[in-house]
């Protein structure tokens, strides 16, 4: 397992923390759903260069799949939370 893969499989779970802690806390507090999203695609990026790079293992593509299976779970139970995201954003700028 190198960098990469490692570094991919530490960003999903960072995402996936954090999208857990929002979970817990009452109401809805956008940045830490942004630094979860964020945390996903960070992870799914290190992933696909892990791959490109033919590193050895299989961690990278599990966390490839675990990148998917955490966005359809978060699109499944709360499917109005990256509609916030997108309405925080454009509220921002």
């Amino acid at each position: 397992m190198k960098a990469y893969s490692k570094w991919s499989i530490i960003a999903i779970f960072f995402g996936l923390l954090s999208f857990g802690l929002n979970w817990i806390i009452e109401g809805y507090y956008e940045p830490i759903v942004l630094i979860g999203a964020l945390f996903l695609l960070i992870g799914a990026l290190f992933s696909i260069i892990a791959i490109s790079k033919k590193e050895k293992g299989r961690i990278k593509y599990i966390s490839l799949a675990f990148f998917f299976i955490i966005l359809f779970l978060v699109s499944w139970y709360e499917p109005f939370q990256f509609i916030r995201i997108i309405t925080w954003l454009k509220n921002i700028t």
